[in-house]
């Protein structure tokens, strides 16, 4: 939606101490370099030797002046390089594994934007990544728990769609189990259930950095991906000398994999009542999401049926991946299965001999344009002026992988598709300006700033709400070109946020028809807009939690609350049409037009 901030992580420990700094100097593990002085005009430098195959984490702490942080090989090649968007303060980290036993060499230099200041402070520490997870007591686990609890309560996050006596329960049961020291991953299992029980999806939560360092480190990962279909689960592509694509997975390891996917949608939050949205995030997380939940192995055993004899196939003993070998695995994963992803933002084509056009929109996020919200303005304007010249009859509209972007991106697409001006919300609410949890945030020190931002759009109401300004989060006007044959929109559980509001209002003002399986976004509206990026102090575990109400006057009496927009056609591909490439939803669509004709 509008606003995305990102997190400032507070670190505490031991540090030595420097004034000045010497220019390609070689640097310990494990020792915080700190007070070093920078200039704007500078570049300063750090060797260090790494091992083959272990994974570092390179933390260089901005004080005062915005930072880039980059390291090189012995040969100059730049492996990898940061620059968060949090400005002058908070952490610059780079998680780094060598594929050789080498000498590195980090670079460190100030932003070159006017904005930056011309001089500054910061610290460096270069970590090995540990075998084992430090144990947190028990009173820091409940302060964390506590912390975040109440700082949903105070943004009232979770009370849409629970009861405060129902979210009181959940808390209650998941904090009941801290009964022994835990670390920073166990602790993740037990908060991130209620993170998923506020049912808002722009709520996250995620394992600290030193977590996910370690996962990376010792994890051992499955060497398969997955798809959803009919809340079945199939295996997409075949691993080695195992031949499991297109089969149903049943148990791993002898659990069923009901038992297991249970796990992962319990920690997966949603809109609403919602369910599509789970199963898409889990089938491109599956295998992660197993490695946070159990052990490492180096083998597993799959059970395995084939969905059209029904005949049961068992590997005993299927090797496990590194995380290297998996990310590999998963990018040549996704070049085999046709249209996995996308490659382009937004598409568009015309049949004329059918009267047909088809718009493809990937995502409303303004980076992916050229030229940003103007560059997505002209692609619409090229379409439907192509439309118009061709006296296109039948529009399909795909936005099945659109998952939101900046607000108001889809009424700019919407005003190609209406012929009434329309009120797009039925209000916006924030909880209001301030809040007790900020130095927890990052918005750590900048309380005034966070008022400042949100009394841009909004007010204290004489009813005690806060909400939007007259004018702020409107609709638009119908374009003069709009588009007045018939509509049909394909969906998806990935159509989310920006998404699926484009599909909410659609359904509202529009004469569409929907194809393919629930939004992920909830048709009422969702929480998102601003969002306050926490780190808990004891366990390192981030997340974020949106601010801004949205809520969508609704015309469809057919949709119950708590969940998105529901299609007038239910359509799945069968898991060899998936794995073919054959379009169902597209192709039901097309038939659709044909037999209007």
């Amino acid at each position: 939606m509008k606003k995305r901030f990102f997190p400032i992580f507070l670190a505490l420990c031991m540090c030595t101490s420097l004034t000045a700094q010497k220019k390609n100097e070689t640097i310990k593990l494990n020792n915080l370099i700190d007070n070093l002085d920078i200039e704007r005009s500078q570049e300063q430098s750090f060797k260090i030797k790494l091992k083959a195959d272990r994974y570092y984490t390179i933390n260089v702490q901005q004080q005062g002046i915005d930072l880039v942080v980059s390291i090189s090989n012995k040969e100059g090649k730049l492996m990898a390089e940061v620059d968060s968007p949090n400005g002058k303060n908070g952490p610059e980290k780079i998680l780094f594994c060598p594929d050789k036993t080498d000498e590195f060499e980090i670079k460190i230099r100030p932003l070159d934007e006017q904005l930056n200041s011309q001089s500054g402070k910061y610290s460096i520490k270069v970590k090995e990544v540990p075998n084992m997870l430090e144990k947190i007591p028990v009173k820091n686990l409940l302060s964390d728990f506590n912390l975040l609890q109440n700082a949903y309560y105070e943004t009232r996050v979770g009370l849409w769609y629970n009861s405060r006596t129902q979210f009181d329960s959940i808390c209650d049961l998941q904090k009941n189990k801290i009964k022994r020291p835990m670390d920073a991953l166990e602790f993740y299992r037990i908060l991130a259930p209620v993170v998923s029980f506020t049912k808002e999806g722009h709520c996250n939560i995620k394992v600290s950095d030193e977590t996910t360092a370690f996962l990376k480190q010792n994890g051992t990962y499955l060497p398969f991906g997955i798809k959803v279909l009919d809340k079945k689960v199939f295996v997409i592509n075949d691993y080695k000398n195992f031949k499991f694509k297109g089969l149903l997975l049943y148990k791993i390891n002898d659990e069923t994999i009901e038992s297991i996917m249970k796990k992962m949608l319990d920690i997966e939050p949603a809109d609403g009542f919602n369910m599509t949205s789970k199963y898409r995030w889990v089938e491109g997380a599956f295998s992660k999401y197993y490695a946070r939940y159990f052990p490492a192995s180096k083998f597993v055993k799959l059970e395995l049926l084939n969905p059209d004899t029904n005949e049961k196939v068992v590997y005993e003993n299927v090797p496990s991946c590194s995380f290297k070998e998996f990310t590999e695995l998963y990018e040549e994963i996704k070049k085999q299965i046709p249209n996995y992803t996308f490659n382009k933002p937004s598409d568009f084509s015309i049949d004329p001999t059918t009267s047909t056009a088809v718009i493809t929109v990937n995502t409303f996020s303004l980076g992916s344009y050229s030229l940003k919200r103007q560059g997505f303005q002209t692609f619409l304007k090229k379409a439907f002026d192509s439309i118009s010249s061709y006296k296109i009859k039948h529009l399909i509209i795909d936005v099945r992988k659109n998952e939101g972007g900046e607000q108001g991106m889809e009424d700019h697409f919407l005003s190609y598709l209406t012929n009434e001006e329309y009120k797009k919300y039925k209000y916006v609410e924030i909880p209001g300006f301030t809040y007790s949890f900020l130095q927890h945030t990052n918005y750590a020190d900048q309380k005034e700033i966070l008022k400042e931002e949100l009394k841009a759009d909004f007010y204290l109401a004489t009813d005690g709400r806060y909400l939007n300004k007259e004018g702020h989060y409107v609709g638009e006007k119908p374009n003069i070109k709009n588009f007045k044959g018939d509509i049909y929109i394909l969906i998806s559980g990935l159509t989310f946020s920006g998404g699926s509001e484009f599909a909410a209002l659609a359904k509202n003002y529009t004469n569409a028809k929907f194809i393919g399986e629930e939004t992920g976004g909830g048709y009422y509206g969702n929480s998102s807009g601003s969002f306050l990026n926490f780190t808990l102090p004891n366990s390192a575990i981030t997340g974020r939690i949106p601010l801004c109400k949205f809520v969508i006057e609704p015309k469809a009496d057919t949709i119950p609350f708590g969940r998105g927009v529901l299609p007038d056609y239910e359509i799945q591909p069968s898991i060899s049409e998936y794995l073919s490439g054959y379009d169902k939803e597209m192709e039901f669509a097309k038939e659709l037009i044909s037999a209007r004709k």
